[in-house]
């Protein structure tokens, strides 16, 4: 059964509110006097809206740096191409000078992340995009905004995590590692811990014995 709240009420008692959800399934928010909004559990609203999704993984796009149009346009358009099919969320990252490509994505599930700086190192905008991570999400790729990846190289990659497993997966051509990359969901208290002076490198050396190289 919902729980209703006035949204004057929200305002001082978020946090309490967001805690209720787990109990309730799903809050209605009121205001003058009818309701308008309703706060949904996380898992309910992938079961009802992408019951699916849990077997794909996501693909998380850092875009927080300023980005040459024809290189972000040229990237969302190899995403768009195979993102219903191979990825169940896109989570873009952006900053204010990349805010303006949001509007280009085409997936169902968007979540679009705010980093404020941009300018740090690429480990401070994966952390925020870990945030718009799903309890289901069991992997994650990572691909950058101003470097177009190709549709092959996205699909290689969506099944070559899902065949994988627990492991991180790096792709590997003439013997030398490439983006995009793939972690799975169990590192990201190790990332969100890891200070951005040390960024993803050391992450992949201390877990170098926990990766699997794709050859392309």
């Amino acid at each position: 059964m919902p729980e209703v709240v006035n949204v004057t009420n929200l305002r001082g008692e978020l946090l309490n509110t967001v805690d209720k959800i787990s109990r309730f399934g799903k809050i209605i928010i009121t205001k003058d006097a009818k309701p308008v909004a309703v706060l949904l559990d996380i898992k309910e609203y992938e079961k009802k809206y992408f019951p699916d999704a849990c077997r794909l993984p996501a693909l998380m796009v850092l875009g927080a740096r300023k980005c040459f149009d024809i290189a972000a346009f040229e990237t969302i358009k190899k995403i768009n191409a195979v993102c219903i099919k191979h990825f169940s969320k896109i989570i873009y990252v952006y900053s204010n000078t990349t805010k303006k490509y949001i509007a280009n994505f085409k997936t169902a599930d968007l979540r679009a992340v705010y980093n404020k700086k941009g300018n740090l190192p690429i480990i401070t905008s994966l952390k925020c995009g870990i945030t718009a991570l799903s309890p289901s999400d069991r992997y994650f790729i990572v691909v950058f905004l101003s470097h177009p990846q190709d549709e092959k190289t996205l699909i290689l990659m969506s099944k070559s995590v899902v065949e994988t497993g627990n492991k991180i997966v790096i792709l590997r051509k003439n013997e030398e590692p490439v983006h995009p990359i793939a972690f799975p969901s169990k590192y990201k208290t190790v990332m969100i811990e890891t200070r951005k002076e040390l960024g993803i490198p050391y992450i992949i050396k201390k877990f170098k014995n926990e990766i699997r190289y794709v050859n392309i």
